[in-house]
């Protein structure tokens, strides 16, 4: 209980921090920045006693923020426009309650076209992003945990 009360807390301080709206650019040349949820929804698992805390039945992924602005107002965003160079991204996973937030940097190239691969990690509570270039799926340019 006082983990979801601490988490209430920082989401709704979070909310009340001033952060702009990422005004995504426009023209030619932009890099292309998209998530690929690997994550799997949790099992409902009928046979176990006792009182569950509800949960979600999505496993839910998005692209979070970039460069400090939020993509969008309501959860995230499947995919956006970066202009070529150093971004610092921020992305956001949620499994059945257990919501965690992960950030890299990465400088992106003119044109190129990126996912951010998000799949469980092998601890309990703890997701991998994987930034790959779309056209070479088994070469990972950047691994975090968070």
């Amino acid at each position: 209980m006082l983990r979801i009360l601490s988490l209430c807390s920082v989401l709704a301080l979070a909310g009340c921090a001033s952060t702009g709206m990422y005004d995504a650019p426009g023209g030619d040349g932009l890099a292309t920045l998209s998530i690929d949820n690997q994550l799997s929804a949790p099992a409902d698992d009928a046979t176990d006693s006792g009182w569950q805390m509800p949960t979600s039945s999505d496993a839910k992924a998005s692209l979070f923020k970039v460069d400090g602005e939020r993509i969008s107002e309501q959860a995230g965003a499947e995919s956006v426009q970066l202009e070529p160079g150093k971004h610092s991204i921020e992305v956001f996973a949620d499994q059945g309650g257990i919501l965690r937030f992960g950030k890299f940097r990465y400088s992106f190239v003119e044109n190129g076209t990126y996912q951010v691969r998000i799949t469980a990690a092998g601890g309990k509570d703890d997701y991998t992003l994987e930034l790959i270039e779309a056209g070479a799926p088994d070469t990972v340019l950047k691994t975090k945990n968070f």
